[in-house]
């Protein structure tokens, strides 16, 4: 039983370590994209 509760902590972990990850890509874009529009003009 103690390996399940293991297993399940570390999965959620690396879920929300992705999610992390995925929030920092889509703000790193979303900033690139509007300096890509200002400059556009």
């Amino acid at each position: 039983m103690e390996y399940m509760y293991a297993a399940y902590s570390v999965a959620w972990i690396v879920i929300f370590s992705y999610l992390v990850i995925l929030g920092k890509r889509q703000s790193k874009l979303k900033k690139e994209i509007e300096f890509l529009k200002l400059h556009d003009k």
